[in-house]
C-alpha cells in the first residue's frame, strides 16, 4: 500500500511531469521579461560543414548483365559524391557557419524582442544561444535535393544564467539555384546528379543560404512563442 503522504503528492508529480512534457517545465518565461532598450548578443555553435547524404542503388537483381550495369551505376555515383564532397568540405573551409547565423540571427531578433543588438555578448544584458546539432545537404533522392538543420536555441539572462525560453528547431527545404552556375539547372530545382556538378564557389553560396535557413527557423518560432506572449498580455 502507498503511504497517505505519497498518495498525496502522486497529482502534483504527475502535473509537473506532464508540464515538463508539454515544453513547460520553468523554461518559457518571456512574459517576465521586459527586453527593451536592453542589450542582446547572439552566441551561435555550427558543425565545421554540413554532411552530404547520397543514395545508393539497389543492386537486387535476377538479371545478372542488369545487376553488372547497376553496380557500375553505383560505383559512378559514389565517385561523384566522393569529388562533390571534397569540394564541399574545400568551401566550407572558407566558409564561417557560425558567424554567419549569428549576424543573421541578431538583427531580426533583437528587432523581434525590442533590444538593443551588440556584438560583445560578455556586456549584453541577454544571449540568444543557437547550438546546431546537424546540418545536411540531402542528396538521396533523385528528383531534387534538400537542405537540413536540426538544433536547439535558448534565450538567457546573461547576469543570471537563467534560461527564459527554449526550443528545438528543424528545417528541412528543398534546395534552390539562387547560386549562379553555368550548367543546364532547369528552373527551380536543383537534382541530386545536378548538385555533383556544383563548383567550389556554388557551395560557398549554397552554405550561405543554409546559414540563412538556420537563422530563418528560429526566427520563425521566436516571433511565434512572442505573439503568443503579447496576446496573452493584452487587456
Amino acid at each position: 500500500m502507498i503511504p497517505r503522504s505519497t498518495r498525496s503528492l502522486a497529482p502534483l508529480a504527475l502535473a509537473c511531469l506532464a508540464a515538463a512534457v508539454a515544453g513547460c517545465g520553468g523554461t518559457q518565461h518571456l512574459s517576465e521579461y521586459d527586453f527593451t532598450g536592453h542589450s542582446l548578443a547572439v552566441v551561435s555553435y555550427a558543425p565545421y560543414g554540413p554532411d552530404l547524404w547520397t543514395g545508393k542503388v539497389d543492386l537486387k537483381s535476377d538479371n545478372p548483365v542488369s545487376a553488372v550495369i547497376d553496380a557500375g551505376s553505383r560505383a559512378a555515383k559514389e565517385i561523384e559524391g566522393r569529388r562533390a564532397r571534397a569540394r564541399l568540405d574545400s568551401a566550407a573551409s572558407h566558409v564561417d557557419l557560425a558567424r554567419l547565423m549569428a549576424a543573421s540571427l541578431l538583427e531580426r531578433s533583437s528587432r523581434y524582442l525590442g533590444a538593443r543588438p551588440v556584438e560583445d555578448r560578455a556586456s549584453a544584458d541577454y544571449l540568444l544561444e543557437l547550438d546546431v546539432r546537424q546540418l545536411a545537404i540531402d542528396a538521396r533522392r533523385e528528383t531534387q535535393a534538400r537542405l537540413y538543420m536540426e538544433g536547439t536555441v535558448s534565450l538567457l539572462d546573461r547576469t543570471t544564467g537563467r534560461e527564459i525560453w527554449h526550443t528545438r528547431v528543424t528545417a528541412n527545404d528543398p534546395l534552390t539555384p539562387t547560386f549562379r552556375h553555368d550548367g543546364d539547372i532547369p528552373g527551380d530545382v536543383v537534382t541530386a546528379g545536378a548538385l555533383y556538378t556544383l563548383s567550389v564557389d556554388d557551395f560557398e553560396r549554397m552554405l550561405q543560404d543554409m546559414a540563412n535557413l538556420s537563422s530563418r527557423a528560429v526566427l520563425d518560432r521566436l516571433r511565434s512563442d512572442l505573439r503568443d506572449v503579447r496576446e496573452h498580455q493584452r487587456p
